[in-house]
């Protein structure tokens, strides 16, 4: 077992801990779930507000994927980030300055709708990052409030992205059809910023105040040791805990993310389009990304219940499923012609593809341990925003050179 957590069990007390399992840790797994659902709607959207942007402004495919690519990766991308400022301030400061930094996104896109350029800044990066920063803390959070039950909270948890999804389409088109694409970048601003509400709520436990606390102690002891006073590269190595780096297996299931996020990235941002191009409406379109909700529910609940306490292998199921949606993937072109094929893509792909997303934090609690599990987090999520950078605007660049959404899915697959 990781030598950090052992000490992290004996000096905390983990299962004496008034706030684990019981009490406020209910609150806190009802406010992380919901705010997985915003999170899911803003984030699985993207691929419906890409086709807006494309027949509204009639950029090349490479370009107008540039901005979509951009947002979702950022999410992946500032990982390292919001866990640094979680591992300096705490889970609740990170959620709130998440929820600012996506409001301003959104509503300043309100007022930049006519120029595609000032959208990508707007909506691509100001919103990207704040995306990014609401993301982690509701997996962390649940770390230092569950132990015995925290399968069942991650089960939760999880399933609100996958509701998200389920909403995302239909949601995002029927505000794109009311109120054109700068209404609907207002009311997604608005909705974006209950994230905000939700940081109040998690306050942090005893357990994180401890796990603070000890990180101090142990941080100004060893620049003591040291005369390491103001030496910014030691604070920064030690707040974001860039020992991990050096944990083999936690750097292969990393490297797997980032190849499996190549194709995730381009599902997410060209699914809904390349239905448009085989002849679906834009409302059928936009029921695929339900339907990969749908099934990403059940995915991530039944993957969350399977991993808990004394469950099954995280690693192994991770790398299953890997394969699983590896080979559903490069079979993609003998199906995708009709929508009924469509469908039933979306709809495994959801249920393995949701399985994969909650499995991030149990792969982090096994390789490296509680106390690093925000760093590992991040670190995580950043290596999954390499390949959601580089998805979207290859078929982008493919399309634009007569190649179709087939020839992307199955070079990136």
């Amino acid at each position: 077992m990781n030598k950090w957590l052992l000490v992290m069990n004996s000096k905390y007390n983990i299962e004496k801990n008034k706030d684990l399992d019981q009490g406020w840790a209910w609150v806190i797994m009802v406010a992380a779930c919901i705010a997985g659902i915003i999170t899911g709607i803003l984030l699985y959207g993207a691929g419906v507000i890409h086709v807006a942007l494309l027949q509204r402004f009639e950029e090349d495919n490479a370009y107008t994927a540039l901005i979509g690519s951009i947002y979702t990766s950022l999410l992946s991308v500032t990982g390292p980030f919001a866990s640094m400022l979680i591992n300096f301030f705490n889970c609740r400061i990170t959620m709130i300055v998440g929820g600012m930094a996506l409001f301003i996104g959104f509503v300043s896109s309100f007022f930049v709708c006519h120029n595609l350029n000032y959208i990508l800044i707007t909506y691509g990066i100001i919103a990207g990052m704040g995306l990014g920063f609401v993301a982690t803390p509701p997996f962390v959070v649940i770390g230092y409030f569950f132990h015995k039950k925290r399968g069942l909270a991650l089960a939760v948890v999880a399933s609100g992205a996958g509701i998200g999804m389920f909403v995302a389409g239909p949601l995002i088109q029927a505000l794109l059809n009311q109120y054109g694409l700068s209404g609907a970048f207002l009311v997604l601003g608005a909705l974006a910023s209950n994230h905000i509400v939700i940081g109040i709520l998690i306050r942090p436990s005893a357990l994180e105040n401890k796990h603070k606390k000890y990180l101090n102690r142990k941080r100004n002891m060893d620049m003591l040791t040291s005369h390491s006073y103001n030496n910014l590269t030691y604070t920064f190595k030690n707040i974001l805990h860039l020992d991990i780096l050096s944990n083999k297996a936690f750097m292969f299931c990393s490297f797997q993310y980032l190849l499996w996020n190549i194709p995730f990235s381009i599902l997410l941002l060209h699914f809904a389009n390349n239905a448009v191009l085989q002849g679906s409406t834009k409302e059928n379109a936009a029921l695929l990304i339900t339907y990969i909700g749908i099934s990403s529910v059940f995915g991530r609940i039944l993957t969350g219940l399977s991993i808990g306490h004394n469950g099954l292998d995280p690693v192994m199921l991770n790398f299953g499923f890997t394969g699983i949606i590896g080979l559903l993937t490069l079979l993609f072109p003998l199906y995708s012609g009709t929508f009924q094929g469509q469908t039933i893509f979306a709809l495994v792909f959801g249920l393995y593809a949701g399985g994969l997303s909650t499995m991030i934090n149990p792969l982090c609690m096994e390789l490296i341990g509680v106390s690093n599990v925000s760093s590992g987090v991040g670190t995580m999520l950043f290596i999954c925003g390499v390949g959601c950078i580089k998805g979207p605007p290859v078929a982008g660049f493919i399309l634009d050179h007569g190649g179709t959404y087939e020839n992307s899915f199955v070079l990136c697959g």
